[in-house]
């Protein structure tokens, strides 16, 4: 994993160790929209999901997670990130870049098609962040939340990279 540049930041693997930072930050971030503190600490550890946790000064301060979705696929699938939040004494210092970079680092090496990914349509910031990491909004969705808030639909297609002949 990387260092963030901005912060003194360490990024590293999430797993069933986190689940009560993820919990406390889920409650704090998402409430509005669901029971989402109930929901991602059990993916925590998860086959198909990967967790990256940002500390900043050896404390949790933000988490990603990226999941695939079971089923069959035509060709290579598209990874979902399932969630992006940033404790709000963390916020504004590169800590959400940060984890959406090396969430689609690891959607890289997972060879997938693409990122998908759905944020509150009133939740501005989040959707300009996306956007300046390449994700492109694709659709409306009203009442997507489990608490009736409407989102946007975002996508990042991935380069296939081919492998070098040497």
């Amino acid at each position: 994993m990387q260092s963030v540049e901005r912060v003194r930041a360490l990024l590293r693997v999430g797993g069933p160790g986190d689940a009560t930072f993820v919990a406390e930050l889920a409650r704090t971030a998402f409430s509005a929209y669901g029971e989402y503190d109930r929901v991602l600490p059990h993916w925590l550890g998860t086959r198909g999901v990967a967790t990256v946790v940002a500390e900043d000064d050896g404390m949790p301060a933000g988490f990603a997670m990226l999941g695939m979705r079971p089923g069959l696929h035509l060709g290579r699938p598209d990874a979902e990130l399932l969630a992006v939040a940033v404790a709000a004494l963390a916020r504004r210092r590169g800590i959400g870049r940060a984890l959406v970079r090396e969430v689609i680092v690891i959607a890289e090496r997972w060879r997938v098609r693409g990122i998908r990914l759905h944020t509150a349509d009133t939740n501005v910031v989040a959707q300009r962040l996306f956007a300046g990491e390449g994700f492109l909004a694709e659709a409306s969705r009203e009442g997507f939340y489990p608490n009736g808030q409407g989102a946007v639909a975002m996508r990042r297609p991935l380069e296939r990279r081919r492998r070098s002949r040497s």
